[in-house]
C-alpha cells in the first residue's frame, strides 16, 4: 500500500498543503479537484522531486519520504512524455532498463514483447516527431513498464490528445497496469478519464 501520512508542503506565497491518502497495491486512482489545490505537487512529493515540511510517504510500510527519486519504486510520466527527439522510440524505451540503451538479449526480448503488447512494435525505429501523440504516450508507457517499478504516477498524460486518441490510450493504460498489477495514480481534470480507467477518485482540497 502507498501511504501519504500527514504530509505538509508549502510553496512561497501560497497556503500550506496537507495530504492524508492511502492507495492499495494494484489500485487505480485519480487525483481530482480544481486547479491550484496541489494535485501536481502531490505527484512531485511522491516522486521525490520536492521534499515535504513534515509527514511520511510509505510504500509497503517502508519509509521512502527522503529517498532520491531514482531509488524510489516509482515511474513518473508527464504531459510532454519526456521522450528524446534525437533517439528512436526503441532507444527511448530502452532507457527504462539501461542508461546507455545497451540491452542484453533477454532485455531486448522484454522490450519487443512490451512494444507488441502496446501495439507499437512497428514503431521501434521511428523517432518521436514521426509518430502521433497517442503513440508517443505508449512509448513512454513502455519505458516505464521496462523499468519494472510498481507505482506509476501520471500528471495529465493525455490532456493534449484528441478525444478518440485519449480514449484509446487510456484503455491501453488501464489494461496494461491491471495485467502487471501496477499501482496507478493519475492527475486528471476529466470525468471521462476516471470512467475509462475504472479508477477510484480522490478529491484534493
Amino acid at each position: 500500500m502507498l501511504k501519504i501520512l500527514s504530509v505538509k508542503f508549502k510553496w512561497p506565497s501560497s497556503a500550506e498543503l496537507h495530504y492524508n491518502i492511502e492507495v492499495s497495491r494494484g489500485e487505480i486512482v485519480t487525483l481530482e479537484g480544481p486547479s491550484g489545490v496541489g494535485k501536481s505537487t502531490l505527484i512531485d512529493l511522491i516522486s521525490g522531486f520536492i521534499q515535504p515540511l513534515s509527514g511520511q510517504i510509505k510504500w509497503l510500510d517502508k519509509d521512502i519520504t527522503y529517498l532520491h527519486p531514482s531509488k524510489r519504486p516509482i515511474a513518473t510520466i508527464f504531459q510532454n512524455d519526456n521522450l528524446f527527439d534525437h533517439l528512436t522510440c526503441e532507444f527511448n524505451a530502452s532507457l527504462g532498463i539501461s542508461p546507455s540503451g545497451s540491452l542484453s538479449q533477454y532485455n531486448q526480448q522484454r522490450l519487443d514483447k512490451t512494444f507488441s503488447e502496446l501495439g507499437i512494435l512497428d514503431l521501434k525505429s521511428r523517432y518521436p516527431n514521426q509518430i502521433s501523440g497517442g503513440q508517443q504516450a505508449r512509448v513512454s508507457l513502455a519505458r516505464s513498464l521496462l523499468s519494472e517499478k510498481p507505482i506509476f504516477l501520471l500528471d495529465e498524460p493525455v490532456s493534449s490528445l484528441d478525444q478518440q486518441t485519449r480514449t484509446e490510450t487510456l484503455k491501453v493504460l488501464k489494461n496494461t497496469v491491471k495485467s502487471h498489477e501496477i499501482t496507478l495514480v493519475v492527475v486528471s481534470h476529466h470525468d471521462d478519464d476516471r470512467k475509462l480507467l475504472e479508477a477510484r477518485p480522490i478529491e484534493i482540497k
